[in-house]
């Protein structure tokens, strides 16, 4: 992997996908490596499938692993138009809510999926 920032999103999730596609745009530098998850089981150090599932994971070049809130402010961190919003999430009081905030959608985004209309399709690995 290169010094990107590696994202397994969901592509069985409308959320995860439209997210991941919204990522894609913002990310002009190139700083992030989208992946479905449903791939991840290349990945000799990926946690198990079920795990995977149940949030949203990044891994750094070092080979470190960030989890659901944590994993979104590290992505915010890796990009300048979202650099804000981690520094917010790093905020005395903030920090606490980022983790109950994203489980709750976690648990739930199926069903906001279908509630906003997405459908799940695969992101376009190509950048060209």
């Amino acid at each position: 992997m290169s010094g990107a920032l590696l994202v397994l999103y969901d592509a069985d999730c409308g959320i995860c996908t439209h997210s991941a596609r919204l990522l894609r745009r913002l990310d002009r530098g190139h700083r992030l490596d989208l992946a479905p998850l449903q791939v991840a089981t290349r990945l000799a150090d990926a946690p198990p499938p079920a795990v995977l599932g149940e949030a949203l994971h990044v891994r750094d070049a070092a080979g470190r692993w960030a989890v659901g809130g944590a994993a979104l402010v590290r992505i915010g961190r890796a990009l300048p138009l979202l650099r804000p919003f981690a520094l917010v999430a790093g905020l005395p009081g903030i920090r606490r809510l980022v983790e109950p905030a994203y489980r709750l959608v976690a648990r739930n985004r199926h069903r906001i999926s279908r509630g906003l209309g997405l459908t799940a399709c695969r992101v376009d690995r190509d950048r060209g």
